[in-house]
């Protein structure tokens, strides 16, 4: 197992040296770059990875192929992590919106569309959110004073929608499209895949307040193993930022570990008070660079008790 990981290390990054003892590989760093010098010391028993020049260090060897190799990072994920216990569905039925379904900044001259304005901008959801997320809504009864957010799939084709009533006073706030949760990306039209990082929130609303990060939504405060989102972060070698609500806190635990799990780097914040739904986008960003590295550790659990 050892000479299999020492052999794809060699393949990504060439030139290399092994230690004496079998299992520390020497490399070129591909973060200070050193022109000579192999500076880079890897734990191939491990996993565990520093630069005795720049002091770069981690403990995700996937995320450190990925700067050198991406195609490498993924046959190293899909090799060496933790199998998931089942891979996604690749074919479902895709769910449709309703016929007359159009856009609320499209149709201010009805009222309809003026209510769903307003509400959304009591929430602190401007007009530029309103197009960003391309939130509609329906003159069909059973959508009737509901806000209605659709999502797009890396192809474009619309893989979910989800409603919210603006009513206060209402039994059923929320209708969701009739597809397995666990089998979608919530809007993955708008995920970067080549970024360092992607922000998880709960729900769509949350989502809307994280236009200025590289984001998406759980639609709730689980995450299955046999969840798309959860295949795409491994086979993309991408960090994770955990951004749930204050009453989500222990399932916020519980996902982390599954990241970790997973060999996925995983960061964590949440609000003082209030949810993410209730801050602006700007207040997110603070919220996201604040955020506490997990690692399953007592003294980090102390240390995101006092912050919180």
């Amino acid at each position: 197992m050892i000479q299999e990981r020492i052999q794809l290390l060699q393949k990504a990054f060439g030139r290399s040296k092994l230690q004496n003892n079998g299992y520390e590989l020497m490399v070129r760093c591909p973060v200070c770059k050193h022109p000579e010098k192999l500076k880079m010391n890897i734990r191939v028993d491990k996993g565990l990875w520093h630069c005795w020049v720049c002091t770069t260090s981690g403990r995700s060897v996937a995320k450190l192929l990925r700067m050198v190799n991406p195609a490498v990072a993924r046959e190293w994920q899909l090799k060496y992590a933790h199998k998931l216990d089942l891979f996604y569905q690749k074919e479902f039925e895709l769910p449709t919106l309703p016929v007359d379904f159009k856009l609320i900044m499209d149709n201010l001259w009805d009222p309809e569309a003026l209510a769903i304005r307003n509400y959304c901008h009591g929430r602190g959801i401007t007009d530029s959110l309103l197009w960003r997320y391309r939130i509609g809504y329906s003159s069909e009864f059973k959508y009737k004073r509901k806000l209605i957010m659709p999502s797009f799939d890396c192809d474009g084709n619309l893989n979910y929608w989800t409603c919210r009533s603006i009513e206060k006073d209402t039994n059923f706030k929320y209708m969701n499209a009739a597809t397995k949760k666990s089998q979608i990306i919530f809007n993955e039209i708008d995920i970067d895949w080549d970024a360092n990082e992607l922000v998880i929130v709960e729900g769509p609303l949350d989502l809307v307040k994280c236009s200025k990060v590289n984001a998406t939504c759980l639609l709730g405060s689980a995450l299955s193993r046999d969840a798309h989102l959860l295949y795409k972060i491994l086979l993309n070698s991408i960090d994770v930022c955990l951004c749930l609500d204050p009453d989500a806190w222990e399932k916020q635990l519980k996902i982390a570990k599954t990241f970790s799990d997973f060999d996925i780097n995983v960061r964590l914040s949440s609000p003082k008070e209030g949810d993410i739904g209730d801050l602006d986008p700007k207040s997110v960003v603070n919220l996201v660079n604040n955020s506490v590295e997990y690692n399953n550790t007592s003294a980090l659990m102390e240390k995101i008790k006092k912050m919180r």
